[in-house]
């Protein structure tokens, strides 16, 4: 029997966003998890040392809570979505992932969003979102969240800084380790693992044909991690993609070694460039990587390039 086929259609280029300009405020947005005041405190502080005259809009709808969630559902949705239309905004950041993204996507009016151009930057669970704004067309940045900036390298405190000055830090050249074989390009795509498999099967699955696939995660077991990229597999994304990215697997700077290996054996056989140990994720190194955008990926060097057109 084949394998069931998800949406075939390839993902077009995405178009820029409203960039940040200086003296513009950022907005913090809490579409997922709930989160510790004092971790909001250390995120602001670092925030502050990026950029030290920067506007923070930290509303009263996050200090929101429903159970682990930081608000209901239509609370979290209507707060984000009023952010990302809001035409004196310059970023959105998200203040923390962690669980409840995927249950805004149907109270989202996400085409409207896309046409508003907010700029939206996070990751892990924001994966849904994140995917949802670029299939709409939108360049959505996957990058830091603020509760991870007190423990960010250089590179990636860079990269936020520069953006926050009103300047594009890409076109974006990142080391890793090459697989092979060859070169490819196409729109960036993906993030995190464990909620692109979650979103198989619905309607907000992105397109990934010709794709270059991003793909980190965290607090996952070699054997789980096995199963996910099987999942991908047998879905038939791994035979549609251009090429996989693979960034932090874990929070180390060093993951423990069966991981890459989980990972390195479902990847071996693909026939598209694969570039791992690529500097994003949930440790200390989290590139802005602008989904949507046009990448290139050379497996026998080992470097991915995002952003080109965007400077």
């Amino acid at each position: 029997m084949g394998h069931p086929a998800p949406p075939d259609q390839a993902p077009a280029l995405a178009r820029p966003p409203r960039w940040p300009r200086p003296g513009q405020p950022l907005a913090l947005a809490a579409p997922a998890g709930a989160f510790a005041p004092e971790a909001l405190q250390a995120g602001l502080e670092a925030l502050q040392e990026l950029a030290p005259v920067l506007t923070v809009r930290a509303g009263q709808e996050l200090a929101g809570r429903d159970g682990y969630f930081a608000g209901n559902d239509q609370e979290r949705a209507g707060h984000l979505q009023a952010l990302l239309t809001d035409p004196e905004l310059g970023l959105v950041m998200a203040v923390r992932g962690g669980f409840g993204c995927s249950r805004l996507l149907p109270l989202m009016d996400l085409a409207a969003c896309a046409q508003a151009g907010g700029c939206l930057l996070g990751f892990s669970d924001l994966t849904c979102l994140l995917n949802a704004l670029a299939s709409q067309g939108l360049v959505a940045l996957h990058g830091p969240v603020l509760t991870q900036l007190p423990r960010l390298d250089g590179p990636s405190r860079h990269d936020l800084a520069t953006l926050l000055a009103g300047r594009r830090p890409w076109p974006l050249s990142l080391a890793g380790v090459g697989l092979g074989p060859g070169l490819a390009a196409g729109p960036l795509m993906g993030g995190n693992l464990t909620l692109l498999c979650h979103l198989l099967g619905t309607p907000w699955f992105p397109p990934l044909k010709g794709a270059i696939l991003l793909l980190e995660d965290t607090g996952e077991a070699a054997y789980r991690l096995d199963r996910l990229l099987t999942q991908l597999e047998l879905a038939g994304v791994l035979g549609q993609v251009a090429g996989v990215a693979v960034g932090w697997l874990s929070e180390d700077a060093t993951p423990p070694p069966q991981l890459e290996q989980a990972v390195l054996r479902r990847l071996a056989g693909l026939s598209v460039p694969v570039v791992r140990g690529l500097p994003f994720g949930h440790g200390s190194a989290n590139r802005l990587l602008p989904l949507g955008a046009l990448a290139e990926i050379d497996g026998q060097a080992g470097r991915l390039t995002v952003g080109l057109g965007l400077a």
